[in-house]
């Protein structure tokens, strides 16, 4: 399979318009690959499809140079992944709805590392401010990713002390990776293009609306372990991302606060319908076995059990990012460049572009 051709009708069948991520994913189940989409003949089309969907697809390859449309796109430097290659987030991809393509800055979420969402009124309180700063900075200090909104308030706060430790955040947009939204966290936005990554649904140029935000909030929840909320009001969009993470069976954790406080009406009445109660990260952590995996990982690393089996093993087909390579292999960063050097000059490797290497050859 050629990588780049593949990727290249990915990206054309991401961003055909009426289509929606149910049909996408129905359509490459169907056919195996997006190239196969488009080379579908339109009976075979109007069979899977209502008229009105196949007509869409039709107009939507009508006088397409797929390849020329893509590489216009790469030159942008923004990242796409698609449901169908292995470097998709694997808890993404189990969710209701899974998007069918993400477009990214920086790296996606690792596959091994765990991850808790930080979230919140945008319009917080001092102890509310308070609270994001320490669980930021507590979870990068456990090794635990942080995933949020970027929005002002909570997230932003959340994000930024997890940044301040030297962990990693993701912020989920609601327009395209391309528009820093709001503008006010244009530092977070920028320091998180290489300590984390900023990623969306949405392609690029896609303005903020309010009827975007909703839909990013399964992201969210879909990306993270665990989901913590921190001051809420009893009608909000945090309330809406609590929703999806119970059900896709996360687990999550408030911080409780008076009764009399607006901005705990949502986490009081979460407390009340079951939802865990947030007294420290570290219990916390131990409470939903995710410090126990983090150890294990450790010890794994310790021990060099990864670095027996070889930079091969890790490889594949659709290229990796050095820092997935680390994330997977346990490997030091100068140690995998020593590999990568090795494996492409025997012609088991290939760089296919800045910092991303895929196998050329089976072992």
């Amino acid at each position: 399979m050629n990588y780049s051709t593949d990727a290249a009708y990915a990206y054309w069948l991401a961003n055909v318009p009426g289509i929606g991520n149910r049909i996408k994913r129905k359509l490459t189940d169907y056919a195996e690959t997006a190239q196969a989409v488009y080379e579908m003949p339109e009976k075979e089309l109007k069979k899977l499809l209502p008229g009105n969907k196949a007509k869409k697809i039709e107009e939507a390859r009508k006088g397409r140079n797929v390849m020329a449309e893509y590489e216009r796109f790469k030159t942008r430097g923004i990242n796409f992944v698609c449901l169908l290659q292995s470097t998709y987030p694997k808890r993404l991809a189990v969710i209701e709805d899974a998007p069918f393509a993400v477009y990214y800055y920086g790296n996606m979420p690792s596959q091994t590392a765990p991850s808790v969402a930080v979230i919140g009124a945008r319009q917080c309180s001092e102890y509310g401010r308070y609270m994001a700063k320490l669980c930021g900075s507590q979870l990068a200090q456990e090794g635990v990713e942080v995933i949020s909104g970027m929005a002002r308030g909570i997230d932003g706060i959340g994000q930024s002390a997890a940044l301040a430790e030297g962990g990693k955040t993701y912020g989920v947009l609601g327009c395209g990776v391309d528009i820093c939204y709001p503008e006010e966290n244009r530092e977070i936005y920028e320091r998180m293009k290489t300590q984390g990554g900023i990623l969306s649904e949405y392609p690029p140029g896609m303005s903020p609306s309010p009827q975007l935000f909703p839909p990013r909030n399964r992201i969210i929840s879909g990306l993270s372990d665990v989901v913590v909320i921190i001051e809420a009001k009893e009608k909000s969009g945090t309330l809406i991302t609590a929703d999806m993470a119970l059900e896709q069976g996360k687990e999550v954790y408030v911080i409780p606060g008076r009764t009399t406080d607006s901005l705990s009406e949502g986490c009081n009445r979460l407390i009340k319908q079951g939802a865990g109660i947030l007294l420290s990260i570290p219990e916390m952590l131990e409470e939903t076995g995710l410090r126990k995996r983090n150890e294990k990982q450790r010890i794994v690393m310790e021990n060099g059990q990864k670095k027996e089996t070889g930079l091969m093993n890790y490889l594949d087909f659709y290229p990796k990012s050095i820092e997935q390579l680390q994330d997977e292999s346990g490997m030091e960063y100068r140690e995998i460049l020593c590999q990568l050097m090795s494996l492409c000059m025997e012609n088991k490797a290939r760089q296919v572009s800045a910092g991303h290497y895929q196998r050329i050859e089976k072992i």
